[in-house]
């Protein structure tokens, strides 16, 4: 179909049907979809903004996965940025840079993904563009929200003598696209479904951002040393992390020795796990264990990072190395 008939197309899932919000009768939405751009009504104070891009053959392959989960990850890796600052999911935009040869299937596909997460997410899509290229399918959504308590949260603010902390399990999704570039994703599917279908923290980081306790926070997007690395140099200071406190689960370190790769590796590098790490006040420890969270160590005022003793470079994923 030509341009018009597909965003009319994709209008229609996102604007009707059980898995989306009809803009009509969200009060968020005055004018949606259909015109130049989006107007919303918005409580009065501020509003974070982010945005993020999946490339085929980058972020993402059609044959690793359905259209709907790569929808459904485009949606929730913007998310996490929000979870992050202790926002509330507001509206998005959705963008799609299409080559010839993907079809108008795959796109509505595609988009009914990304209304699935929009609707769990209570984050109704506005608006967007639909462009052609030469290059490989790419799928940009720029992500609105709103902070859910009096402040935001930042990568600045770590103090000497606060704890890392982290949420979930590192390292499984790493692990679950090793597989599938090997041909076993079969045998992991847990992993896999990390790798495919990630889940932004938003209650979580809603959360820390009502404690005055937890002084900064990242999502965990290119690994956790790299994203550590930009609390720090926000912050100005160092940490000592200890790696026995980074919990391998035994799948993970079942899947590691069948792909011949360091599971502690994967879990300090891989990236791709879009879990929440805060640096919390030594007397919040407690009550964020409870909340599920997990200590990895400590904020020192020498600067730069150690694992066990020894320096190490804060490496990870990077689009430009």
């Amino acid at each position: 179909m030509d341009e018009f008939r597909l965003i009319a197309a994709i209008k229609k899932i996102l604007t009707q049907g059980p898995a989306a919000k009809d803009e009509t009768r969200d009060p968020r939405v005055e004018i949606g979809i259909g015109d130049d751009a989006a107007l919303l009504n918005v409580p009065a104070g501020k509003i974070v903004a982010t945005t993020d891009t999946l490339v085929q053959g980058v972020h993402f392959r059609l044959d690793w996965a359905r259209p709907r989960e790569i929808g459904a990850k485009a949606v929730a890796v913007n998310v996490s940025d929000l979870a992050a600052m202790g926002c509330s999911p507001l509206a998005a935009l959705l963008s799609y840079e299409l080559p010839c040869e993907v079809d108008d299937r795959t796109v509505l596909a595609i988009t009914k993904g990304v209304a699935q997460a929009g609707f769990l997410y209570d984050l109704p899509v506005v608006g967007g563009n639909i462009t052609s290229t030469s290059g490989p399918l790419a799928i940009t959504i720029a992500a609105l929200g709103v902070p859910s308590s009096a402040r935001v949260l930042t990568r600045g603010g770590a103090l000497v003598g606060d704890v890392v902390m982290v949420s979930g399990h590192l390292g499984a999704a790493t692990l679950g696209r090793l597989a599938l570039e090997r041909g076993i994703g079969a045998k992991f599917s847990e992993l896999v479904k990390a790798y495919r279908r990630p889940v932004a923290r938003v209650s979580l980081g809603c959360a820390m951002a009502a404690d005055g306790r937890v002084h900064s926070v990242i999502d965990i997007s290119d690994g956790i040393l790299a994203d550590l690395g930009h609390i720090l140099d926000a912050s100005g200071v160092g940490a000592n992390l200890d790696s026995s406190a980074i919990l391998l689960p035994p799948k993970a370190l079942r899947a590691a020795s069948l792909l011949g790769v360091d599971a502690l590796e994967c879990a300090l590098m891989g990236g791709d796990d879009y879990e929440l790490l805060a640096v919390v006040s030594e007397k919040a420890v407690g009550d964020w264990i409870k909340a599920g969270m997990r200590p990895l160590g400590r904020i020192t005022k020498r600067k730069g990072m150690r694992l066990d003793g020894k320096d190490i470079k804060p490496s990870g994923w990077n689009h430009r190395s």
